[in-house]
């Protein structure tokens, strides 16, 4: 846009940018739940505690939703967590149970496979638009220190 490229790089621009910015709020997400305050720079568990459902308890939901149809247990186990859910984890226990739910799913780890998955988009954007050049590896690099970062 402003500096007079064709539409092929700003598209590839923005598919970088969203993609990227995707896969770091996955990343915050997971991180939510792994880390401390001291070393987020913010208080662990701050969606929880913010009544907000990220991807790490949206894939134990899945996990009990897939067992539901064949396991009791999983259904009330899914019916719990919709529960503190639609209630934002207003209720005394409520953060912790879904803390428990996580750590017993592969959600943090599917949140991690899934930003990789936006980064690597990110980066087959800008791989195949733009001239090799310090700037475009600049950008790849950036792209996977975004799932590395522990903060």
């Amino acid at each position: 846009v402003l500096g007079d490229y064709d539409d092929e790089i700003v598209h590839a621009a923005y598919r970088y940018g969203k993609h990227l910015g995707v896969a770091f709020q996955l990343i915050d997400d997971a991180l939510d739940y792994e880390g401390s305050a001291m070393s987020l720079g913010k208080p662990g568990l701050a969606d929880l505690n913010a009544g907000l459902s990220t991807a790490p308890i949206l894939f134990a939901l899945q996990e009990k939703e897939e067992l539901s149809s064949s396991d009791a247990q999983g259904k009330r186990e899914m019916e719990e967590i919709i529960s503190m859910m639609k209630r934002k984890y207003r209720n005394n226990g409520d953060i912790e149970r879904a803390v428990e739910y996580v750590n017993a799913s592969d959600g943090i780890r599917k949140t991690k496979d899934l930003a990789l998955v936006h980064v690597e988009v990110a980066v087959e954007a800008i791989m195949e638009h733009l001239e090799p050049s310090v700037y475009r590896d600049a950008l790849v690099h950036l792209a996977y220190k975004v799932v590395d970062r522990s903060r």
